[in-house]
């Protein structure tokens, strides 16, 4: 997808806006590591298992989710 450089761009852009736009709308990206090895490390071994399968989950379904974005762009745009 040639455009697809120029699509992400524009969706990092825009994700950034919206994130700016509201608070109910912040996230910190980079911070979330930090914060997730924090719980990860107060639990049990069992509840670590749990807690990386639900953080590898959300963090599929948002990769999904960005990719059916990017392919829905493509196909309207071509």
């Amino acid at each position: 997808m040639a455009d697809r450089e120029s699509i992400e761009q524009e969706f990092q852009r825009t994700l950034t806006a919206v994130k700016i736009s509201h608070p109910k709308f912040t996230f910190d990206r980079d911070g979330r590591p930090g914060a997730i090895a924090a719980v990860r490390a107060a639990l049990p071994t069992t509840e670590r298992e749990l807690l990386d399968a639900v953080v590898d989950d959300c963090e599929c379904e948002l990769a999904a989710t960005k990719e059916a974005l990017f392919q829905m762009i493509a196909t309207l745009t071509s």
